[in-house]
């Protein structure tokens, strides 16, 4: 069976703590969120859609307001693009120059809500806004309300190019259409801004002073034709529409204007929208917010106080969403240390392994080299005692041969006395002469290499010193031939030196 290796465990434990710390935390929606402005209305449903958040930990918003420029609105939404926002929700500033760049993010992928203000074509995915000719026939019941009989009235209209606008107007001639005691004597385009506005209803109070009525499409236009309407000594009646509490609710209970109606902004519901299309649940392509009823003397006291509370409540809403949050990062951070501990744990428990496993490897690797260690020295002391038998035949093999030598040389020399002695014989034939002359010749080879065998002992001993010398190899090839001639004869072997130009047969 394979052994794993340690090293791989540490890192796929590892890797497991990872997960587990990436499995803690939720995956994020980004929500873009482009305003067309930074009206009062639009600030009470950023408040509402920063309220609804706090209550999806698992989705963030960024709003963007394009102050009524085509072209800042254009940019806003193309940084959604550009940095892959996972929805976007817009109010188009005008349907014409920002129509275009909705459908390119639609086209993208990216899923687009419309609120409030509709553009040309159907490349959305969801539309949210208000009743906007509900609220211009509304307007125009309650104006009939404040008359009670037929009146001169002067609209001042939002943008010329704005849908909400196109709405309001075409349901206030829807209301008034109902009886024919009402008629628009003056109108114009206030842009929504009070500025233009307050220059619109100067001229057209100008051209019509004795007006009963002013229907505004928004409440700081509205405010605008009533300061301005003051100013030149006249009172009209003054409606508005949005119902903001810091802007029209407001107006209302001072005096300032006589009504407004509630343009519903509902930022919660395009946050719980965003989040249905994103989880691909159930949701409604396309929702119109019915109007309510006007806001005027008898309720605006109430609203405020209502608005005042809710501020209250949302205001300890975010304090103890940011207690929660501290906590939870608190948590985090005491998870992070946990898991931090655990892994330097894991480490140090691998390490520790790898030591014991390194020091129990070592040894054993040192058992195995001091058993080999052993055994070479028992091979080398076996060898040494082997070389000490051998020395030993050795010494005894020469001193036998010494000794032999010794006492070969005694007889030998005993034989070579007499056979010299033999040899100076007078009476002797040739032939016995040549045989004496062999044999004293063998004889003196004989001692020759007995004496060598002695020397070689003595120099074995240190006690000869060996000293080369240069001899006539031709002579002692003749002689050494000689010796042996005769019983080359005897064996009909023919017997031949050859030493350079010498000859010898």
């Amino acid at each position: 069976m394979k052994r794993s290796n340690p090293i791989h465990i540490i890192l796929a434990a590892l890797a497991i703590l990872a997960t587990l710390c990436s499995c803690s935390q939720e995956k994020k929606y980004r929500i873009g969120v482009s305003q067309c402005s930074s009206d009062a209305w639009r600030s009470k449903m950023n408040e509402e859609i920063n309220r609804e958040i706090m209550f999806h930990p698992e989705a963030e918003v960024e709003i963007r307001s394009a102050d009524d420029s085509n072209d800042k609105q254009i940019a806003d939404i193309n940084y959604f693009i550009k940095n892959k926002f996972d929805i976007i929700i817009a109010a188009p500033n005008e349907a014409d120059a920002i129509t275009p760049i909705i459908k390119k993010a639609y086209d993208s992928g990216i899923p687009v809500i419309i609120f409030d203000r509709s553009i040309n074509g159907d490349s959305y995915t969801a539309f949210q806004g208000g009743d906007n000719r509900g609220i211009g026939l509304q307007a125009a019941q309650y104006a009939r309300h404040l008359t009670k009989h037929g009146a001169k009235i002067i609209e001042i209209r939002g943008r010329q190019s704005s849908t909400p606008a196109t709405e309001r107007h075409l349901g206030f001639l829807q209301g008034l259409s109902e009886k024919n005691d009402m008629d628009i004597v003056g109108e114009g385009y206030g842009d929504w801004n009070y500025e233009e506005s307050a220059h619109v209803a100067d001229s057209l109070l100008n051209l019509y002073p004795d007006a009963d009525l002013i229907y505004a499409h928004n409440d700081i236009m509205a405010i605008a034709a009533s300061e301005t309407a003051r100013r030149r000594g006249l009172h009209p009646y003054v409606i508005g529409v949005d119902a903001a509490p810091e802007i029209g609710i407001k107006a209302v209970a001072d005096s300032v204007i006589d009504a407004t109606f509630l343009y519903p902004t509902e930022g919660h519901l395009l946050v719980r929208t965003a989040l249905k299309i994103l989880r691909h649940e159930p949701y409604d392509t396309v929702l119109y917010l019915p109007p309510s009823s006007a806001v005027d003397l008898t309720n605006a006291d109430i609203l405020l106080l209502q608005n005042e509370s809710l501020r209250e409540e949302t205001s300890k809403i975010k304090i103890l969403k940011g207690q929660v949050e501290e906590f939870w990062e608190r948590h985090s951070a005491q998870t992070i240390l946990f898991y931090a501990v655990i892994a330097i744990l894991l480490l140090l428990a691998g390490f520790l392994f790898l030591l014991l496993r390194t020091f129990w490897q070592h040894k054993k690797h040192q058992k195995v080299l001091l058993e080999q260690n052993h055994l070479l020295e028992e091979q080398r002391d076996l060898q040494e005692s082997l070389n000490r038998q051998l020395r030993e035949a050795t010494q005894s093999k020469l001193m036998f041969f010494t000794n032999v030598s010794h006492d070969l040389r005694t007889p030998l020399t005993l034989i070579s006395e007499p056979i010299e002695q033999i040899c100076g014989a007078s009476n002797l034939t040739p032939r016995q002469q040549t045989l004496l002359k062999i044999a004293s010749k063998n004889i003196r080879i004989l001692k020759r290499l007995i004496n060598q065998i002695l020397d070689f002992r003595k120099y074995e001993n240190g006690k000869l010193d060996l000293h080369p010398r240069e001899v006539d190899f031709c002579t002692i090839s003749r002689e050494w031939a000689e010796s042996f001639r005769a019983m080359a004869r005897k064996h009909d072997i023919k017997l031949q030196i050859t030493t350079g130009a010498i000859k010898s047969r």
